[in-house]
């Protein structure tokens, strides 16, 4: 190996920060199956929403 494949370069990674929103989860949960028996929708469909719109999703390089 030369010299330049041992040097430590910094590399630019991505960072996602998920931090929870200010509304209680049980409030949210309970929207989502709300929203499941209103809609006719199979719950396992709404999970992933519910959880999305409970968390603060933050991407970003660093």
């Amino acid at each position: 190996m030369n010299r330049l494949e041992k040097a430590m370069v910094p590399r630019r990674s991505l960072r996602i920060d998920l931090t929870p929103r200010e509304l209680p989860f049980g409030v949210i949960g309970g929207t989502g199956a709300a929203l499941s028996l209103w809609s006719d929708v199979h719950p396992a469909a709404v999970v992933p929403l519910a959880f999305v719109a409970s968390v603060r999703v933050t991407i970003r390089l660093v």
